[in-house]
């Protein structure tokens, strides 16, 4: 999952150089601040359970459950 940078739209990023939860994560192309690592960490987190969560449901309505499939003849 890409983190793209809210200002120029890359989606690199630096961390900081000795991972700590409160150092700070910056664009690599235009230096923007995007916030404290575990900061980032936990917006990265919640982005992935949302997008799992969508993509489980729109799975299950493409695919008919046991009950609403067709009886063979």
């Amino acid at each position: 999952m890409a983190y793209s940078c809210p200002k120029c739209k890359a989606g690199q990023a630096i961390l900081p150089p000795k991972i700590e939860a409160t150092g700070i994560v910056r664009c690599a192309q235009c230096g923007q601040k995007h916030g404290r690592l575990d900061e980032v960490q936990k917006e990265l987190a919640n982005r992935a359970r949302e997008e799992s969560a969508q993509r489980m449901q729109e799975i299950y309505k493409a695919r008919p459950t046991q009950k609403n499939r067709s009886l063979p003849k």
